[in-house]
């Protein structure tokens, strides 16, 4: 069942520049009316430097918010996620390094795997920005109920255009009609919910190429990926997106209900 976000908690990698992350989580939550927690794990940047109360006033001075501060032991990404678990949040805010996949796999879609919300990613080079349009990349492998849901609730918050882009294999025509289907069904499911889209279909084998090339023409926007990632847009191109993009991420690491289908209305 999907779930209306209802709060926000953020961290910030103490690696790199937290005020682009702080600005991000700021205007969301100003935006959406939700309530804001930092959770200062043992690699987070020390917002509140000590002194909690004095963070806290000034935070509300600098940015007219509302701050709730936890600190809790642990990794960053793994304290998240199990904080999520914990309070019952499904919408996370994220500014970090890019997380490097070895070889016996890791990176981005395995740090994403311990998540039961979206999360929106600002690497060490993004710089935030209100989006006036979403790329909502589909392959035929998308699994985009959760997808679809969340794309438009955050559309919505930000009043930007969804971009559906369909990317299919060259030399696959199964796929490329499976791309096809999800892809009207992608424009059709926001234009149901009152949200501006356009879509387009094309056929590709560098999946996160068109998709970064793509949203270098809609700048301001974001980019939305599903971090399971079994089809065109395969682990590599999700890694490679989130690595490069200077655009935030919104990643929704999603498994859908077995059985339920690949669309799963």
């Amino acid at each position: 069942m999907d779930r209306k976000t209802t709060r926000i908690l953020f961290t910030i990698d103490k690696n790199v520049n937290p005020e682009e992350t702080i600005k991000a989580a700021v205007e969301i939550s100003r935006k959406a009316n939700l309530s804001l927690t930092y959770i200062h794990s043992d690699d987070s940047y020390d917002l509140c430097n000590g002194d909690l109360d004095a963070c806290k006033k000034d935070f509300k001075l600098k940015y007219y918010k509302d701050l709730e501060y936890e600190k809790v032991n642990g990794s960053l990404w793994k304290t998240l996620a199990k904080q999520g678990v914990e309070k019952d949040c499904n919408m996370f805010v994220v500014g970090a390094k890019t997380e490097k996949a070895g070889l016996f796999g890791g990176g981005m879609a395995a740090v994403m795997s311990s998540f039961q919300g979206g999360v929106l990613f600002l690497n060490e080079n993004t710089q935030w920005l209100t989006p006036k349009s979403i790329v909502m990349p589909l392959d035929g492998q998308s699994e985009t109920r959760q997808k679809f849901y969340r794309v438009s609730e955050w559309a919505g918050f930000t009043r930007a255009k969804v971009y559906v882009l369909g990317v299919s294999n060259p030399s696959d025509k199964e796929d490329k009609t499976y791309v096809h289907t999800y892809s009207v069904q992608g424009e059709n499911y926001m234009l149901e919910r009152k949200i501006q889209a356009s879509r387009e279909e094309v056929e590709a084998k560098d999946c996160a190429k068109i998709i970064l090339d793509k949203a270098a023409t809609l700048k301001p926007c974001w980019i939305s990926a599903v971090s399971n990632t079994d089809g065109i847009f395969k682990t590599s191109s999700f890694q490679k997106v989130c690595e490069q993009a200077d655009e935030p991420v919104l990643i929704m690491p999603y498994q859908e209900i077995a059985g339920a289908g690949g669309v799963g209305y």
